[in-house]
């Protein structure tokens, strides 16, 4: 599975995620439109405005959000480019 990149999702979700795979596209949704984030650095910056920069508040996702999902799922994302 290969990353092209990002887009703006469609609410509730932040983005998409676009993936290929054996020729296919794939779209995974990540991230709250509603909820702030730790750094926006998917490369789009549409939801930069809500970044806090709050390392406890980082942390606290981090716990809250322990258990390790496979890579290419919504949480990957998220982490990697939502709380990263």
């Amino acid at each position: 599975m290969k990353l092209l990149g990002f887009e703006k999702g469609k609410y509730p979700k932040k983005y998409n995620a676009i993936l290929e795979e054996n020729g296919q596209i794939k779209k995974i949704g990540f991230g709250h439109q509603n909820y702030e984030q730790y750094k926006d650095s998917t490369g789009l910056n549409l939801y930069s405005h809500l970044d806090h920069l709050d390392k406890k508040r980082r942390d606290l996702y981090y716990k809250r959000h322990n258990k390790n999902y496979p890579k290419y799922s919504a949480d990957y994302f998220s982490k990697r480019f939502l709380w990263t």
